[in-house]
């Protein structure tokens, strides 16, 4: 019987979170009211309440689920094979969603010190396993070396991230000539 209760509580928490980063994608935190994040969860208002004290806490548990799925992916956001290509490509709508979603979660960081904290959290467990990936590819660089080159490959994503809508156009090959010496700087081999 405990066992049901707990998960129950799970699965509503878990409703609560995808309705929460669904009224993000479609609307933003901003304008994501409790109402709308609660019919789009099944669930009454009161309900959510039992489950979060607030929406910055809803907005919280969201930012932990993304930062671990960006831990996963790690490895595989460190790989140079195909980088730009995976970056420059017209993303799925799961990519296109996230994508979203992170300008969400910064645009909210940057008026809520609660979601910046949390958000300052999220990058130091990413640049930490950044930093073990990089070290166990580059043994022989510094550690201040590897922040700094993976400082800039955030940089140079998120600039992708954010405009990705003005791009009309696929990256002409000077573009891309430049960005591939770029990439070959920040991950040698």
């Amino acid at each position: 019987m405990k066992t049901n209760c707990i998960q129950k509580h799970t699965d509503h928490r878990q409703r609560i979170i995808d309705a929460m980063k669904e009224q993000a994608i479609s609307k933003g935190f901003h304008k994501a009211s409790m109402s709308e994040v609660a019919k789009s969860a099944g669930l009454s208002v009161g309900q959510i309440y039992r489950y979060f004290a607030h929406k910055d806490d809803i907005i919280c548990a969201l930012v932990e689920q993304t930062t671990l799925y960006r831990l996963e992916f790690m490895s595989e956001f460190l790989n140079k094979q195909n980088w730009l290509a995976r970056h420059v490509a017209t993303p799925s709508e799961a990519i296109h969603n996230m994508r979203i979603l992170t300008i969400e979660i910064k645009a909210e960081a940057a008026r809520n010190t609660v979601i910046s904290n949390i958000c300052y959290e999220s990058h130091l467990l990413l640049q930490n396993r950044a930093i073990e990936i990089m070290q166990e590819r580059y043994p022989t660089m510094e550690k201040e070396e590897i922040i700094a080159r993976i400082d800039l490959l955030i940089t140079i994503t998120e600039g992708f991230m954010t405009r990705w809508d003005d791009q009309r156009e696929p990256p002409s090959a000077a573009t891309i000539n430049l960005y591939s010496k770029v990439l070959e700087d920040i991950l040698p081999g």
